[in-house]
Protein backbone atom coordinates (compact mmCIF):
# COMPACT_ATOMS: atom_id res chain seq x y z
CA UNK A 1 0.00 0.00 0.00
CA UNK A 2 1.38 3.23 -1.24
CA UNK A 3 2.17 6.15 1.75
CA UNK A 4 1.71 10.09 0.56
CA UNK A 5 4.07 12.00 2.27
CA UNK A 6 4.34 15.45 2.31
CA UNK A 7 7.99 16.97 2.27
CA UNK A 8 8.39 20.46 3.51
CA UNK A 9 11.58 22.44 2.42
CA UNK A 10 13.49 26.05 2.29
CA UNK A 11 14.44 27.66 -0.52
CA UNK A 12 17.02 30.57 0.20
CA UNK A 13 20.18 32.13 -0.82
CA UNK A 14 21.86 31.10 -4.01
CA UNK A 15 19.39 28.19 -4.37
CA UNK A 16 16.53 30.80 -5.08
CA UNK A 17 18.04 31.35 -8.64
CA UNK A 18 17.49 27.26 -9.31
CA UNK A 19 14.79 26.96 -11.83
CA UNK A 20 11.79 25.37 -10.93
CA UNK A 21 13.25 22.23 -13.27
CA UNK A 22 16.42 22.20 -11.66
CA UNK A 23 14.40 22.10 -8.43
CA UNK A 24 12.98 19.10 -10.26
CA UNK A 25 16.42 17.41 -11.05
CA UNK A 26 17.98 18.22 -7.13
CA UNK A 27 14.91 16.75 -5.32
CA UNK A 28 14.39 13.27 -7.36
CA UNK A 29 18.51 13.07 -7.34
CA UNK A 30 18.20 13.25 -3.49
CA UNK A 31 15.28 10.82 -3.14
CA UNK A 32 16.80 8.53 -5.46
CA UNK A 33 20.14 8.68 -3.21
CA UNK A 34 18.15 8.66 0.42
CA UNK A 35 17.37 4.58 0.10
CA UNK A 36 13.66 5.85 0.70
CA UNK A 37 11.15 3.04 -1.01
CA UNK A 38 9.90 6.45 -3.74
CA UNK A 39 7.28 5.20 -6.01
CA UNK A 40 7.97 5.65 -9.71
CA UNK A 41 5.67 6.60 -12.36
CA UNK A 42 4.11 4.02 -14.65
CA UNK A 43 4.46 3.79 -18.26
CA UNK A 44 7.60 3.99 -20.68
CA UNK A 45 9.55 6.24 -18.92
CA UNK A 46 9.30 5.61 -14.62
CA UNK A 47 10.31 8.58 -12.69
CA UNK A 48 10.09 9.06 -9.00
CA UNK A 49 6.47 10.56 -8.34
CA UNK A 50 6.89 14.28 -7.04
CA UNK A 51 4.22 16.82 -6.87
CA UNK A 52 4.76 20.73 -6.02
CA UNK A 53 2.58 22.89 -4.79
CA UNK A 54 2.68 26.25 -6.56
CA UNK A 55 6.15 26.49 -7.70
CA UNK A 56 8.15 30.02 -7.10
CA UNK A 57 9.45 32.38 -9.99
CA UNK A 58 12.98 32.63 -10.44
CA UNK A 59 14.57 34.74 -7.88
CA UNK A 60 11.95 34.50 -4.58
CA UNK A 61 12.80 32.63 -1.99
CA UNK A 62 10.81 30.13 -0.01
CA UNK A 63 10.58 29.50 3.54
CA UNK A 64 7.61 26.94 3.66
CA UNK A 65 7.16 25.16 0.41
CA UNK A 66 6.11 21.99 0.30
CA UNK A 67 5.96 18.51 -2.40
CA UNK A 68 4.29 15.40 -2.21
CA UNK A 69 5.94 12.03 -2.90
CA UNK A 70 4.42 8.71 -2.08
CA UNK A 71 6.53 5.83 -1.01
CA UNK A 72 5.89 1.89 -1.60
CA UNK A 73 6.36 0.80 2.04
CA UNK A 74 6.61 2.47 5.51
CA UNK A 75 9.34 4.65 6.74
CA UNK A 76 9.48 7.09 10.02
CA UNK A 77 8.74 10.54 9.15
CA UNK A 78 10.79 11.91 11.31
CA UNK A 79 13.82 10.43 9.61
CA UNK A 80 13.28 11.89 5.89
CA UNK A 81 14.66 15.38 6.58
CA UNK A 82 18.35 14.15 7.77
CA UNK A 83 18.25 11.31 4.55
CA UNK A 84 17.18 14.32 1.99
CA UNK A 85 19.20 16.91 3.43
CA UNK A 86 22.11 15.14 2.86
CA UNK A 87 22.22 15.10 -0.82
CA UNK A 88 20.45 18.57 -1.01
CA UNK A 89 23.08 21.36 -2.22
CA UNK A 90 23.15 24.45 -0.04
CA UNK A 91 20.24 26.66 -0.31
CA UNK A 92 17.50 23.60 -0.38
CA UNK A 93 17.12 22.43 3.37
CA UNK A 94 14.21 19.92 4.37
CA UNK A 95 12.36 20.80 7.31
CA UNK A 96 10.16 18.34 7.76
CA UNK A 97 7.96 15.39 6.80
CA UNK A 98 4.20 14.30 7.44
CA UNK A 99 1.26 12.97 6.40
CA UNK A 100 -0.96 15.48 4.06
CA UNK A 101 -4.13 16.91 5.42
CA UNK A 102 -5.47 19.38 2.71
CA UNK A 103 -5.24 18.53 -1.19
CA UNK A 104 -2.93 21.28 -2.56
CA UNK A 105 -5.57 22.25 -4.93
CA UNK A 106 -7.10 23.80 -1.97
CA UNK A 107 -4.30 26.89 -1.89
CA UNK A 108 -5.63 30.14 -2.55
CA UNK A 109 -3.26 32.38 -0.73
CA UNK A 110 0.63 33.14 -0.37
CA UNK A 111 2.46 35.42 2.08
CA UNK A 112 5.12 37.31 0.75
CA UNK A 113 7.92 39.87 2.46
CA UNK A 114 9.28 42.17 0.03
CA UNK A 115 12.20 44.24 1.13
CA UNK A 116 13.41 47.84 -0.69
CA UNK A 117 16.10 50.23 0.18
CA UNK A 118 14.78 53.06 1.11
CA UNK A 119 17.36 55.82 1.85
CA UNK A 120 14.96 58.28 2.20
CA UNK A 121 11.24 58.85 3.04
CA UNK A 122 10.46 59.50 -0.98
CA UNK A 123 10.21 55.49 -1.37
CA UNK A 124 7.43 55.53 1.39
CA UNK A 125 5.06 58.47 -0.01
CA UNK A 126 5.28 57.24 -3.28
CA UNK A 127 4.25 53.74 -2.48
CA UNK A 128 1.49 55.43 -0.34
CA UNK A 129 -0.06 57.45 -3.46
CA UNK A 130 0.65 54.47 -5.62
CA UNK A 131 -1.87 52.33 -3.47
CA UNK A 132 -4.24 55.22 -3.12
CA UNK A 133 -5.14 55.68 -6.52
CA UNK A 134 -8.35 53.79 -7.86
CA UNK A 135 -6.59 52.03 -10.56
CA UNK A 136 -3.22 50.68 -10.75
CA UNK A 137 -3.11 49.16 -14.37
CA UNK A 138 0.30 47.27 -15.53
CA UNK A 139 1.11 44.76 -18.00
CA UNK A 140 0.63 40.86 -16.70
CA UNK A 141 2.99 38.56 -18.55
CA UNK A 142 1.31 34.72 -19.16
CA UNK A 143 1.31 31.83 -21.43
CA UNK A 144 -1.37 33.09 -23.56
CA UNK A 145 0.04 36.19 -24.17
CA UNK A 146 0.27 39.90 -22.27
CA UNK A 147 -2.69 41.41 -20.76
CA UNK A 148 -3.23 44.38 -19.10
CA UNK A 149 -4.56 44.34 -15.63
CA UNK A 150 -5.91 46.43 -12.51
CA UNK A 151 -3.37 44.92 -10.08
CA UNK A 152 -4.86 47.00 -7.31
CA UNK A 153 -7.64 44.65 -5.94
CA UNK A 154 -4.98 42.38 -5.43
CA UNK A 155 -3.06 44.23 -3.17
CA UNK A 156 -5.77 45.13 -0.72
CA UNK A 157 -3.94 43.06 1.70
CA UNK A 158 -0.64 44.89 2.60
CA UNK A 159 1.46 46.81 5.03
CA UNK A 160 4.55 48.60 5.13
CA UNK A 161 7.13 48.66 7.81
CA UNK A 162 9.60 51.58 7.69
CA UNK A 163 12.87 50.38 8.60
CA UNK A 164 16.51 51.66 9.00
CA UNK A 165 17.30 52.18 5.18
CA UNK A 166 14.20 49.80 4.03
CA UNK A 167 11.12 48.95 3.61
CA UNK A 168 9.63 45.67 4.35
CA UNK A 169 6.28 45.23 2.55
CA UNK A 170 4.21 42.08 4.01
CA UNK A 171 1.28 40.73 1.77
CA UNK A 172 -0.89 38.74 0.76
CA UNK A 173 -1.87 37.47 -2.89
CA UNK A 174 -3.74 34.98 -4.66
CA UNK A 175 -1.43 31.96 -5.49
CA UNK A 176 -4.02 29.07 -6.94
CA UNK A 177 -3.96 27.03 -9.43
CA UNK A 178 -7.13 29.14 -11.32
CA UNK A 179 -4.31 32.28 -11.48
CA UNK A 180 -1.81 33.74 -8.89
CA UNK A 181 -0.62 36.94 -9.02
CA UNK A 182 3.19 38.06 -8.59
CA UNK A 183 4.52 40.95 -5.95
CA UNK A 184 6.96 41.92 -8.87
CA UNK A 185 4.08 43.38 -10.32
CA UNK A 186 3.72 46.20 -7.52
CA UNK A 187 7.71 46.69 -8.54
CA UNK A 188 6.60 47.26 -12.04
CA UNK A 189 3.87 49.77 -11.58
CA UNK A 190 6.25 51.73 -9.42
CA UNK A 191 8.71 52.13 -12.39
CA UNK A 192 5.46 52.57 -14.39
CA UNK A 193 3.73 55.57 -12.49
CA UNK A 194 6.65 56.87 -10.21
CA UNK A 195 9.52 56.39 -12.21
CA UNK A 196 11.14 53.91 -9.39
CA UNK A 197 12.99 51.07 -10.21
CA UNK A 198 13.33 49.20 -7.58
CA UNK A 199 14.86 45.53 -7.42
CA UNK A 200 13.86 43.97 -4.16
CA UNK A 201 14.49 41.00 -1.81
CA UNK A 202 11.37 38.76 -2.03
CA UNK A 203 10.44 36.04 0.15
CA UNK A 204 7.32 33.52 0.19
CA UNK A 205 6.39 33.15 3.45
CA UNK A 206 3.92 30.27 3.29
CA UNK A 207 0.82 29.09 1.57
CA UNK A 208 -1.94 28.99 2.92
CA UNK A 209 -6.17 27.89 2.13
CA UNK A 210 -9.02 30.09 1.30
CA UNK A 211 -9.32 30.73 5.20
CA UNK A 212 -6.44 32.13 5.32
CA UNK A 213 -5.20 29.19 7.71
CA UNK A 214 -1.52 27.67 6.84
CA UNK A 215 -1.98 24.21 4.48
CA UNK A 216 -0.60 21.43 5.90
Amino acid sequence: MLQNVRIWFQKTGTAKYISHLDLTHCMGRALKLSGLPVWYTQGFNPRIYMTFAMPLSLGVSGERECMDIRLTGKAPLEGIPGRLNARLPQGLRVLGASEPRHKLEEIAWADYEVQLDAADGKLLQSLTELLSQGQVVVTKHGKKGDKAVDIKPHFAHISIEARPGQLALSMRLPCSVSGSVNPGLLLEALKLYKGIELCGKTVRKGLLLEDFSPIW
